[in-house]
């Protein structure tokens, strides 16, 4: 699955998942390196 990085507000990250749906991630569960439109690849079957 991937996450793109929308927007960073405060502690705020506005995501978007390649299914289209849209979240809101605490700031703290990030890199201090990551920008907007950066594309994180994970594995949900792999936590």
């Amino acid at each position: 699955m991937k996450l793109t990085i929308l927007r960073i507000e405060n502690e705020i990250v506005n995501c978007q998942l390649d299914n289209g749906s849209i979240i809101d991630i605490a700031r703290k569960w990030f890199t201090e390196d990551i920008q907007e439109g950066d594309t994180i690849e994970f594995d949900m079957n792999n936590c």
